[in-house]
């Protein structure tokens, strides 16, 4: 027990300062050549900055990256904010999302600054003018009320893209996006359902014998109802919205290309012996082996730190109790196969069962099949053939 405290110990200061070593890479981005890493493959299978020089004025910068076979969707959007009160000649933006070997990708980044008050307010014009005919198009009255094509959910998601769509070109500094319409919105959508159309003419004002009761009454609402939607786009429309001056954009650029490895696992276990022992007792020894990953550490978070490892234990003069010496089928030595697991990303235990061959002092061998627990550091050696994993 006191070699395999020993062989952890040892092992996790191992892991500590490999760990420690690790660096996050840094890429350039030069805007005046329109070039991202020198034109060279963007880092893969570990997190990256991307850096570059920006004038004064700008406030933020949003950086979009997402698989060319996908859609906006599959990918990931990261924003880097120039500090309060400062102005920046250089932006940073982290994307701790790795991206995967030897695939392509669309890069999008747009630089935005603080909005002129007249550019505010015509695209909240615009999208105030997009919803009243959204609204109008969608809305029919009939002798039973007020009726809407779309459901009171499509009505919201279809408003919200309509909000979405217009501020397209515009970021709120924090790069929150529109949250949507609020409760208040969908409860005055389900107001029109306890509207009466006959008794419209006791319900608006002013009208004349040749007006149309129900269609003003109509009007009446929808106008209501405007007025909530407006009101809220309003607040997402402030006064120190960012516009988007420029923008970057990489189509089907690809990424890194990673070779194969085949994992090592070099470390200490303990087999279990009870056949044909009046009880149960363990030997020890030192073990090399392969593991056969379950998954890619990188993207997975569980399966990918889980394998199939096989292996032999190397001692030579593994005895039990009785002086009886343990072999295998290996070289004479026992063969392990089981499950493994890191932590650490460095350490493994390793479980399952071994295969070994035990002389018996009467001259006969007896093979079984027993359980065993080990600790062992990993090592990837690289192999020259393939790009993929």
């Amino acid at each position: 027990m006191k070699k395999i405290l020993f062989t952890y110990s040892l092992l996790t200061f191992l892991a500590q300062v490999v760990l420690a070593q690790e660096a996050i890479k840094t890429i350039p981005l030069d805007l005046v050549q329109s070039k991202i890493n020198g034109g060279m493959p963007l880092p893969s299978e570990e997190k990256f900055y991307i850096q570059g020089a920006i004038p004064g004025s700008i406030e933020l910068v949003k950086v979009e990256i997402y698989p060319s076979k996908k859609s906006k969707k599959a990918g990931n959007t990261y924003f880097w904010k120039a500090p309060f009160g400062y102005s920046e000649l250089s932006f940073q933006a982290l994307v701790d999302n790795p991206l995967r070997a030897n695939e392509d990708y669309h890069v999008e980044i747009g630089f935005y600054q603080k909005a002129g008050k007249d550019e505010v307010e015509e695209v909240r014009e615009l999208i105030q003018t997009n919803l009243d005919t959204y609204l109008s198009t969608i809305t029919s009255v009939k002798k039973g009320g007020i009726h809407f094509e779309d459901s009171d959910e499509q009505i919201l998601n279809n408003m919200s893209k309509i909000v979405n769509t217009g501020a397209y070109y515009f970021e709120l500094p924090n790069g929150a996006i529109f949250p949507g319409f609020s409760d208040l919105t969908r409860k005055k959508l389900e107001q029109r359902k306890k509207l009466k159309m006959g008794k419209a003419k006791f319900n608006v004002s002013g009208l004349s014998e040749a007006d149309n009761a129900r269609g003003a009454y109509a009007r009446q609402y929808l106008d209501e109802l405007e007025q909530i939607v407006f009101s809220e786009v309003e607040q997402y429309f402030s006064t120190n919205l960012l516009a988007r001056v420029d923008e970057k954009i990489f189509q089907n650029y690809p990424t890194e290309k990673k070779p194969n490895s085949i994992p090592i696992n070099i470390g200490y276990g303990a087999i279990s012996l009870s056949k044909n022992l009046p009880q149960q007792e363990f030997v020890y020894s030192p073990y090399v082996g392969f593991s056969f990953p379950l998954g890619n550490r990188t993207f997975a978070k569980f399966m990918s730190n889980m394998s199939i490892s096989t292996g032999v234990f190397i001692s030579g003069n593994i005895e039990n109790s009785m002086g009886e010496r343990i072999s295998g089928p290996a070289l004479e030595r026992p063969v392990y196969v089981g499950l493994g697991y890191n932590f650490f990303r460095f350490i493994r235990l390793n479980a399952g069962g071994t295969f070994l061959t035990t002389e018996q002092l009467d001259g006969n061998n007896v093979r079984s099949f027993q359980p065993y627990v080990g600790l062992s550091a990993e090592f990837r050696i690289w192999l020259g053939f393939g790009n993929k994993r």
